[in-house]
């Protein structure tokens, strides 16, 4: 399997955004973000859910999975 990278989005104090790229072998991106991000709190809210995740103490906002470095 060749590798792949990805970038979480973290939360930072004053609302900041940082972007933390992590290179993966051998595993899929959905099988890394399982294992290693964690779900805090599920909110049922009407026709959707909101999940708040965490990374090593810190707030994720999103992640990208891709075989290329993002822009």
């Amino acid at each position: 399997m060749k590798e792949v990278v990805i970038s979480l989005m973290l939360l930072m104090p004053k609302g900041e955004i940082d972007l933390m790229k992590i290179e993966i072998f051998d595993i899929s991106c959905h099988q890394w973000f399982t294992e290693n991000v964690q779900v805090n709190e599920r909110k049922k809210k009407l026709f959707r859910n909101l999940y708040y995740h965490s990374y090593k103490g810190k707030k994720v906002v999103g992640f990208v999975c891709n075989d290329k470095e993002p822009f």
